[in-house]
Parts: C-alpha cells; structure tokens; sequence
C-alpha cells in the first residue's frame, strides 16, 4: 500500500556535545530533560523579552543529540539564536539538508524506510505522520500529491506558521498552543517570565489565534475580520477550496467564540463567516 503525501519546506538543525541537553534545556519552552529517545515535541524559542524568535519542533536521537525543524527559511534565524548565548559550552549546532514528508492521516504502518524519521502527532483532533529523510529521493512508497493540500489542511487544523501567524512581536499565548508547546515545571529558560505571567492571570492576550470558515460562496478575503461593522480581527492565512472558505486569524480580545462575523472578500461583498476556537 503506497501512502499518500505532501513534500513540506523544512530547516533542519542538529544540536549536539555534552551539553546538548542542558543547553537547549535553558533556551527552549519544552522539557528536554524529560524526553525519551525517538520522542518529540513542539516547543518555542523565545526572545528574553518572552516573544517568539522561532516556533520549531525538537526530536531526541539519543541523549544530547537532538534533531530540530522550523519552518522554511528560518533556519538561520535558529541556528544564530542558539549560538547568541552559546558560551563556553560542549554543544555544537549546525544546519542539515533533511526532507520532509508529511502524511495527512496516521495509517501506523511500521516505519521500514531507510535512513528515515517517522513522527506520528495529533493536533486538535487532525492526525498526521512526518517522515524525515536524510536524502531527496522519493521512496517507492509514498503517492505524492498536490502541496496545496498542506496548506489547506494546515488552516482546517489550526497549525500557525512563521511569517503568517507567527512573527517577533508575537505573543506565545496568544497561538492558543501553550498547552501543545511549553512546560511549566521545568526550570528557567529564556523569556519565561512573559510566559508564566500570562498563564497566571485571566485577561489573556489582546489578540488569540481563531479559526475561521465559511460557505463556498466566499471568495478570498481582504484580511480583516468585522462584527456589527466594527473591526474585530486580522486574517493571516486563507484557502478557498470546493468545501468553502477557511482561514487562520487574530481575533480581538472580548469576544467569545463560535461567534458569527463578516468578511469583505474580493469582490468588496459582505460575507458572512464563523469564528471557531483551535479546538472547536
């Protein structure tokens, strides 16, 4: 049974030395600590400041040898981040040339490919199964299918990206994925201060990370969400596919969801849109 798959843009980096695991312990969100070899997890890297550098995920190959993917392009903003504070230490970080592909399902077929990564994850009830490959061939198992498929997938599910929903003056909580990417019982890290306050206090952030849909007659947006003529929130990501109209935003603080909305798509017509929490 071949397995039907998106090739995805992906920096890749290895994070390695003796003091691998203590070092990226004090830069990431996640417990590094605690994981397990061929564990991984989501986890954010962050400005002292508390806002986001990078949004990636970590990957234990063995104790203090750890694989990280970023978003496409990011790499190198990765790569200097963990270098800025990286003094006197027995850990070494370099960017590797890895491919991804991603399976829009978890069919848990063993993992029999060679020089390969299997990462099965669940994200807000959406399955998927990452297989990172050292080399770019296409294994003879994988059916390839169209990339657009990704993105409009990644918009139904709610998964941010850097340069859309994701930039320097971002604010962790306000991605709706603390829970997904950050340990509160570990110790210190960079830019955990802002982290912890926000969880402590019930305010919330001014702006949260929504999903958003509408029927098929909704064409592309101009980027702006509106309740009662008022504006309510930015879109940041979008897909008009033959389900109808779905994208990611920023909704403003206040407004409870489901909530109805409007758009002006781009034919300047008002259309009518839900907002949805990530998790509804």
């Amino acid at each position: 049974m071949k397995l039907d798959v998106v090739k995805r843009e992906k920096d890749f980096l290895r994070v390695f030395g003796n003091e691998a695991e203590s070092y990226l312990q004090g830069q990431l969100s996640q417990d590094v600590e605690g994981m397990l070899d061929g564990e991984s997890r989501f986890t954010f890297l962050l400005q002292p400041s508390g806002k986001v550098d990078a949004w990636l995920r970590i990957y234990r190959q063995t104790q203090n040898d750890y694989l990280l993917d970023v978003d496409k392009n990011y790499g190198d903003l990765v790569l200097a981040r963990l270098k800025r504070f990286l003094l006197r230490t027995d850990c070494t970080v370099e960017i590797l040339n890895y491919f991804l592909y991603t399976e829009i399902a978890n069919s848990r077929i063993e993992n029999s490919f060679v020089d390969c990564f299997a990462i099965p994850y669940s994200w807000f009830g959406f399955e998927f199964t990452d297989y990172i490959f050292k080399n770019e061939s296409l294994p003879e198992g994988f059916n390839l299918m169209d990339n657009q498929l990704w993105e409009e997938t990644r918009i139904k599910a709610g998964i941010p990206e850097i340069g859309k929903e994701i930039d320097e003056s971002t604010i962790p909580a306000s991605l709706g994925i603390v829970d997904l990417s950050v340990s509160f019982t570990k110790g210190c890290y960079t830019g955990q201060e802002l982290v912890a306050r926000i969880d402590s206090r019930k305010g919330g952030t001014p702006y949260r990370l929504v999903k958003i849909s509408g029927d098929s007659e909704v064409s592309a947006s101009q980027g702006y969400l509106f309740q009662n003529g008022e504006k309510i929130g930015t879109i940041t990501s979008e897909a008009v596919t033959g389900d109808g109209f779905f994208a990611l935003g920023f909704l403003k603080r206040g407004i409870e969801t489901p909530a109805e909305a409007q758009i002006v798509d781009g034919d300047s017509n008002n259309k009518k849109v839900l907002v949805m929490p990530l998790e509804g």
